[in-house]
């Protein structure tokens, strides 16, 4: 009965690291207070299995995906003059622009990837 448990507790154990491993990116809109009264808005990809962190600007289109860092229910981009940290259980982020000492930080929500903007 104990190789029985304990074989399923391994399968069990498997399947779980398998299920993350190819765990579907988590898509984001984030809302930062703008400096003029209108909030400025960055789409996320975050796929922690690739390493990836995606980065879309719907008022200019622009996007980028860059390596990221995930650990903590956390992700985080820096990309030299802008870094990213995104708290994903809180729905919140923080941009760090370092090339003027500020930050500031914002809300966020999930959406779909036909919502986000990415292209692929």
């Amino acid at each position: 009965m104990k190789i029985i448990e304990g074989t399923g507790f391994a399968a069990a154990a498997l399947l779980c690291s398998v299920s993350n491993a190819f765990a579907a990116p988590t898509y984001l809109s984030c809302e930062l207070a703008g400096s003029k009264g209108t909030p400025q808005v960055f789409n996320f990809a975050l796929d922690a299995a690739a390493g990836t962190f995606g980065v879309y600007v719907p008022a200019s289109g622009s996007q980028r995906m860059e390596n990221g860092t995930f650990s903590g229910g956390k992700a985080s981009l820096n990309e030299g003059s802008v870094a990213w940290e995104i708290d994903i259980a809180k729905g919140s982020v923080i941009r760090d622009k370092r090339m003027v000492g500020e930050k500031d930080g914002g809300t966020c929500k999930t959406i779909s990837q036909a919502q986000s903007g990415f292209k692929d």
